[in-house]
């Protein structure tokens, strides 16, 4: 039985209940779950610094979110620019989060 309230829970709900026609939209919420199965915090957020290492060549590169990359629009825009070049390519897309550092 669970107590308390969670935003995860109702993000969950919200995603599921929607329907997503755009393929590279889909292929972002996917990667993204995938991430909540190994990382607690954005694996591209430095904790010690409070920086993000996407916006790192720009001048104010602090994370606004401290980390939480549930509907994070930088990580997001990251991704769906990481989809567009492997598509570009011709390469597979990876269907796990680990498997996005391989291509």
């Amino acid at each position: 039985m669970k107590y308390g309230y969670s935003d995860e829970e109702d993000l969950n709900e919200y995603e599921l209940k929607r329907e997503i026609k755009d393929p590279k939209q889909r292929w972002v919420i996917r990667i993204i779950r995938s991430m909540k199965d190994y990382y607690k915090k954005c694996p591209y957020y430095d904790i010690r610094s409070g920086e993000c290492f996407i916006k790192f060549n720009v001048e104010d590169n602090k994370c606004p979110r401290d980390g939480k990359y549930e509907g994070c629009p930088i990580l997001e825009e990251f991704l769906a620019e990481r989809y567009e070049e492997l598509k570009k390519k011709g390469r597979p897309i990876p269907y796990d989060f680990r498997d996005l550092a391989i291509f």
